[in-house]
């Protein structure tokens, strides 16, 4: 009996070594990585530091300007769902403009990659921080060509217009600045520009 429950100890014992791996701990001095999100946004990491360093008051300081500039230019982009990537370039200093570039894989068919952008820039431009500025430009690429172009005026918007669809609204408040052929017929069978 006693050989039975060893055996069945030493089976146990390996299978369940068999199954996973040991965790190795990190060392101090190598820093972890963080995955990438895929096209939504960037985000960064900050690395890991030793509790027993003191960081001197330049560097304190430093880090706080850091943060007031950076709680100043982030713009949520996960409206834009179905895109590869967004890449938004603050002008607002200089321009009052935002100039927001938007892409979308090969495989996007130009016309529809256009009308998701126009519906999900309603919300993009609701956000406070961008709601203020003058002009959002909004530029859709399918596969690094640009397809689109519209310079929104946020303050042209309704946003409670609910007897409109959203890409409606967006387009009634903007500028169309460029049209490639076929975003122009997919658009005009959608009634969303002459």
């Amino acid at each position: 009996m006693k050989k039975l429950i060893f055996s069945a100890a030493l089976v146990l014992s390996l299978v369940l070594a068999g199954c996973g791996e040991a965790e190795k701990p990190i060392p101090k001095n190598e820093s972890i990585e963080h995955p990438k999100p895929s096209g939504e946004q960037k985000i960064e990491h900050p690395t890991p530091k030793d509790s027993n360093t003191e960081q001197s008051e330049s560097e304190v300081e430093k880090d706080e300007s850091n943060k007031n500039q950076q709680s100043t230019n982030i713009f949520d982009t996960s409206f834009f769902k179905f895109a590869k990537s967004v890449d938004v370039i603050d002008n607002r200093s200089t321009q009052n403009n935002l100039l927001v570039w938007i892409d979308y894989s090969a495989d996007s068919e130009p016309g529809i990659s256009t009308l998701n952008t126009l519906n999900q820039a309603f919300y993009f431009l609701q956000q406070s921080d961008v709601i203020k500025t003058d002009t959002v430009t909004l530029a859709i690429r399918v596969d690094d060509v640009k397809v689109a172009q519209f310079n929104v005026k946020p303050a042209n918007i309704d946003f409670n217009n609910t007897q409109l669809g959203m890409a409606d609204l967006v387009v009634n408040g903007s500028e169309v600045e460029y049209l490639n052929e076929g975003v122009k017929a997919f658009g005009q069978v959608m009634e969303l520009w002459d």
